[in-house]
């Protein structure tokens, strides 16, 4: 009993181990990587183009113009009502 219940607690753990890997990928299989990154800005604000997905849809970060140097957009950490 102990040596089932051992087993099904570490294949829990190797599936749960394979997933978040999997999940890290920052491109999907299948999808091709551009040598260079290619950027598609207005003044101020950017898409900097890294590659493309599976079908063919572009794969990338959206970037800021701060201090002449381009930054990445991180995520807002707080919520907002959609109208007031």
């Amino acid at each position: 009993m102990k040596r089932s219940l051992l087993l099904w607690v570490a294949s829990l753990v190797l599936v749960a181990l394979s997933t978040f890997a999997f999940a890290q990928a920052q491109f999907p299989p299948g999808s091709t990587r551009l040598p260079q990154p290619q950027m598609l800005s207005g003044n101020d604000i950017g898409f900097r183009v890294e590659g493309t997905d599976v079908n063919g849809r572009p794969i990338g970060t959206l970037v800021l113009r701060l201090n002449g140097n381009w930054v990445e957009v991180g995520p807002s950490a707080g919520f907002r009502p959609a109208t007031k």
